[in-house]
């Protein structure tokens, strides 16, 4: 089983959710906690290499035994809901082909942007 946590509102018209490890918290009064926060997870998840994003369609899961760093994501997500944003915790048994793994996470393209080849 997977976790993502996402922004509700979509980006684009394609209907794409945000992760919420993209940074987007301007103007929210947690500006420090939020930076805190991301700072911990920049030393404690490893950056997957570019390559493994298939031009950008893939996505970032975490494995749902990643306590420690779903537990700051959590964190992060309250103070961006204090600041107003709606964000959704989404969980998958399946995230698509997995184009990178390691202890907390897996990168995947999603089975429909496989099949269709859109984003």
């Amino acid at each position: 089983m997977y976790l993502r946590f996402v922004y509700a509102r979509t980006r684009d018209r394609q209907r794409r959710r945000m992760g919420i490890l993209h940074r987007r918290s301007r103007g929210c009064e947690d500006v420090d906690a939020i930076d805190d926060l991301h700072l911990w997870l920049t030393r404690n998840l490893p950056i997957p290499p570019n390559d493994v994003f298939s031009a950008g369609r893939a996505l970032c899961w975490f494995k749902v035994d990643a306590h420690p760093c779903i537990d700051k994501v959590r964190d992060l997500a309250m103070l961006l809901e204090r600041g107003g944003e709606r964000i959704w915790q989404v969980y998958s048994r399946n995230p698509g082909l997995i184009t990178y793994e390691d202890e907390q996470q897996v990168v995947a393209v999603p089975e429909s942007i496989r099949l269709t080849g859109h984003a």
